[in-house]
Order: structure tokens, then sequence, then C-alpha cells
């Protein structure tokens, strides 16, 4: 972030924008100034809720997936194990069994010799958010048999984490999902922008919500360095002109990938920042000696 002025631990209270250019006020009882805000703060964000006048609980979509949670310490073979399924994790996407499986590593610990993993099981359920669904009132044991029970017709290599697991490592808390569609609302045509999280929150199973963000970010920067290469920052109709066409195309793209991560058990095509689809090939992880614990030389 060389010559960003970072401001670190500085929450948002209000905003006002008009015409003329914005202004945001702190928590802190401090303010700013400027031509445009981009409102990159997640999916829970403060700058969205003033630009619509909604909070977060009203726009976001309960995603019908019921999930349990496990996390778990691995160390030599069953840790090299796991790296040879995914060198960071994989997916199990199984119809046939009933469930849509992800196991990730968390974090490797600096002896490089063991390391954190977690899982998700899920179900498609659209009753996830009752308050007397079953997995508000289960104890961690009673989760656990279920999956257990549930990953029978898995080969043991891809049962083994699950397999692995103790109740004490099952997640308590119930985990829903949600997810942010604008492109029916719409967005303001203004200082005020959206980006990432903030426009369109998705499931990251299919790894796309950084991906439209990465794309958000350069397609804005160049509209926005259009904007300063003119010196047009102060003319509100050219303001308003760029927010629209970064809104349209944005909130079309990106509202696709949040349907389709929604939907991660279907085999959804991607889409490039064009619009156009993504032709992606398939690569094997390469067969190579999987050595814990050894620093890699430059």
């Amino acid at each position: 972030m060389t010559n960003i002025p970072v401001q670190w631990g500085r929450r948002v209270k209000r905003i006002e924008h008009d015409n003329d250019g914005v202004t945001i006020y702190f928590e802190d009882g401090g303010s700013a100034k400027g031509d445009i805000l981009v409102g990159a703060d997640g999916i829970n964000s403060v700058v969205r809720q003033h630009l619509l006048g909604r909070p977060a609980a009203e726009l976001l979509n309960v995603v019908p997936l019921a999930t349990v949670v496990g996390q778990l310490e691995l160390s030599g073979e069953a840790f090299q194990r796991q790296l040879a399924l995914g060198h960071s994790g994989y997916m199990l996407i199984r119809p046939d069994l009933g469930f849509i499986g992800f196991a990730g590593l968390h974090y490797v610990h600096p002896d490089g010799l063991s390391a954190c993993y977690y899982w998700n099981f899920m179900q498609v359920d659209p009753s996830i958010a009752d308050p007397d669904h079953w997995l508000k009132t289960a104890s961690q044991q009673e989760k656990l048999d279920f999956v257990l029970e549930s990953i029978q017709g898995l080969s043991p290599k891809f049962r083994e984490i699950f397999e692995m697991t103790k109740a004490e490592h099952v997640k308590q808390e119930t985990h829903v999902w949600r997810d942010l569609e604008l492109e029916s609302l719409g967005l303001p045509e203004g200082r005020v922008i959206l980006m990432g999280d903030a426009a369109h929150a998705m499931t990251p199973f299919r790894g796309e919500g950084g991906y439209h963000t990465m794309i958000d970010m350069f397609i804005l920067s160049e509209a926005l360095g259009e904007l300063h290469s003119t010196g047009r920052f102060k003319d509100i109709i050219a303001v308003q002109e760029a927010a629209a066409g970064y809104n349209r195309d944005m909130l079309k793209r990106a509202g696709r990938a949040v349907r389709d991560s929604r939907n991660l058990h279907a085999d959804a095509q991607r889409f490039g920042p064009d619009g156009k689809p993504l032709v992606l090939e398939i690569v094997p992880l390469p067969d190579v000696e999987i050595v814990l614990g050894r620093a890699i030389e430059a």
C-alpha cells in the first residue's frame, strides 16, 4: 500500500453526499471529505446502509444450506495425505449422497510439521433459518454422528478428515450462509460507489468472491482514472455517467456469480470481466513428494 495514508481503526458513523462531494463522519468524532467514496467495507457494509437506507438484515439472502463445521489439528502422515488431496483445500460435490463437502487448510504451524484444518458438511435445506431447526439444538456429538453416517459412501481417503474429528472439534454455533444480490434493486449513480462484498457478497466455494472484487477494482480504477486525467471529478454529470456504467456492468457480472455460487452443486459456467464465458482447463496436481518442515529455498 505504498503512498496510501491508511488510517486503521476508524469506523464510519454517517455519510453526507451531494453533487459537490462526499463527507464521512467517524465514530471517533473526526471526519473526511472527498470527491468519491468507494465502499469496500464487506458484507455488513455501513456505506451501503447509508447509500440505500436499508440495513444488511433487509438485503442479505439466506442461502438454503444446512452446515456442520469441524476444525482439527493434523500432523505427520495425516497432514501429508490431506495436502496430497488438495494443496489448500478440495470440494466434495456428491448429489448422489445428498451432501456437499469442503475441506481446507486453515494455517500451517511455524514448525511446518502440523497444521489446522477445517471442513464443512452441507446439505440443501430451505428451513435452515428456522428458529427450531435441529442443528440449533443438536449436541456436538449428534452433529458429528450425523455427518459420519452421511459420508459412508465416500472412499476412505475422503472420509479420513471427518473420521479423525472428535465431537469437541465440531462448532457449537449453527452457521447460516448469506449472500447479496443487488441487480434487481439497482444502485444510485453518484459520488458513493460500492465494490466487493459490499455490492455482491457470495458463498466462497467457487472461489469467485475475491476474483470479482479484483475485477471491480480494475474497472473502477479505469473509470476513476479517466475522470482524474480529464479533470472532471467536480463535474457531477461525468461522475454519474462513470458510476452508471460501472454499476450496470458490475451488478450484471457479479450478480450472475452470486447466483452460481449459491447453486454450487451445479457445474455453472464462469464469466470474465467482459461478460464472455471463460475457458477453463482442469490441471491435475503434480505428482511430487510432499515433505513437511522443510524451508523453501529461493
